[in-house]
C-alpha cells in the first residue's frame, strides 16, 4: 500500500475527544462519493477537490479515543488514496490533454491505479460500517492528444 498523505495523529489518551464531530465529518464526506458512480474528478470538479481536502486535513488533527482510533484511521487512509487520487488525476488531465508533441509520462495510467487499488482495499475495511455505500469507480482513461509539430491540432 502506498503512504497516506499525511497520518491521522496518535490516539487521544484523556478528553475531550472528537469522537463525534469526526465521525459526522467522515460521514458527510464519504456520502458525497461513495454511491458507486465515477469519482468526480479533473479541473471541471475542484469543488469536490476542496471538500474532499477540507475534510481530510480537519479530520487527521481531531482527537479520536483510542476505542475508535482504528475505524478513524481506515477513513482517514481511504479518503488520504482518494484524495491523492483525486490530485492525481487532475495533473493526468492536464498533461494528457494539452497540445505538445512530447508526452512526458508523469502521471501514468498504472499510477491512477495503484491509488484507486489503494483505495478500493481501504473501503474494503470500512464497507461494513456504510451498508448503503458503494465504492467509486475508477475515474475514466483519457487518450493523448496526438499531433505533428508545424500542423494545427484537431479536436
Amino acid at each position: 500500500m502506498p503512504d497516506v498523505q499525511l497520518p491521522l495523529g496518535p490516539p487521544a489518551s484523556y478528553p475531550p475527544f472528537d469522537d463525534e464531530e469526526f465521525f459526522r465529518m467522515a460521514n458527510s464526506t464519504i456520502s458525497l462519493f461513495c454511491n458507486g458512480e465515477t469519482l468526480p474528478v479533473g479541473r471541471m470538479n475542484t469543488a469536490f477537490h476542496d471538500k474532499l481536502a477540507s475534510s481530510y486535513y480537519s479530520l487527521i488533527r481531531m482527537n479520536v479515543s483510542e476505542g475508535n482510533y482504528t475505524q478513524a484511521e481506515d477513513i482517514t487512509t481511504f479518503l488520504s488514496y482518494t484524495l491523492t487520487l483525486v490530485e492525481q488525476y487532475e495533473d493526468y488531465e492536464t498533461e494528457r490533454t494539452k497540445y505538445s508533441p512530447v508526452d512526458m509520462g508523469l502521471i501514468t495510467d498504472d499510477d491512477l491505479e495503484e491509488w484507486y487499488d489503494a483505495a478500493s482495499d481501504a473501503w474494503k475495511k470500512l464497507a461494513p460500517f456504510y451498508p448503503d455505500a458503494k465504492m467509486y469507480g475508477m475515474p475514466p482513461v483519457i487518450e493523448r492528444v496526438n499531433w505533428i509539430p508545424s500542423q494545427f491540432p484537431i479536436t
